[in-house]
């Protein structure tokens, strides 16, 4: 193998590694604040950002059609020891693997994300909550609160999506008054997982009950030509 891969440093991919989780959005407030900090005092880091970011953008503009393309492309390249010195600077061996079959759809589902986080704060819990079940009412204000603080997302959908099924039941339950919170917060917290197909199930299904609450329902429609 050549010798520049084996070289790189544990710091350099624990960089790298965080890199990629900010490009994500998977890094918390703090974790991120502190991570813009080193940019600021790492030249080589923030040089890293920068190719890495101007990468992702050339990706997006190339559009999906010609993904199967730049594949071949930069696996024909990273053949010659020029251009892996080159990829070495630009990110650890391990992110270059993300940056030629992922990064462009990072980009993408962050869009995706930044919607999510536009519409988040429409509707406090308290404001579409119905149901007068103590328990099931605190069960899903910790689960909303994971919504809005992208924690436990794969958890919290689980947990969301079988109140929202049972609330649409023909026979009235004790899910039956959730119907608008928890959709609400499922759709949110899909778009932030970067599950825009079931997102949409979702939000078509809110946007179709305009009688059980009319503002989500047209709020639903508004994002829903949003992420179109």
């Amino acid at each position: 193998m050549n010798q520049e891969l084996d070289n790189i440093s544990e710091e350099v991919l624990k960089d790298d590694e965080t890199l990629m989780q900010f490009l994500r959005g998977e890094l918390s407030a703090e974790d991120e604040t502190a991570f813009m900090q080193k940019l600021q005092q790492n030249p080589d880091l923030k040089a890293r950002a920068v190719a890495v970011a101007r990468l992702i953008k050339g990706l997006e503009r190339k559009g999906i059609k010609d993904d199967e393309k730049l594949k071949s492309a930069f696996k024909k390249l990273s053949k010659q020891s020029k251009i892996k010195r080159i990829f070495v600077w630009v990110t650890s061996a391990a992110a270059v693997l993300v940056l030629v079959f992922g990064l462009r759809i990072f980009y993408v589902n962050s869009s995706y994300e930044k919607i999510a986080a536009e519409y988040e704060n429409s509707f406090p819990f308290s404001e579409i909550s119905r149901g007068n079940n103590d328990d099931l009412s605190a069960k899903l204000q910790n689960w909303t609160d994971n919504v809005l603080q992208n924690r436990d997302l794969d958890l919290t959908i689980e947990k969301l999506s079988k109140v929202f099924t049972q609330s649409q039941s023909e026979t009235f339950n004790a899910y039956t008054n959730y119907f608008a919170v928890s959709g609400w917060y499922l759709a949110l917290a899909y778009l932030k997982n970067h599950d825009v197909e079931k997102a949409k199930e979702v939000l078509k299904i809110l946007a179709d009950k305009k009688d059980d609450n009319p503002s989500v329902a047209k709020k639903a429609e508004e994002v829903l030509e949003r992420i179109k």
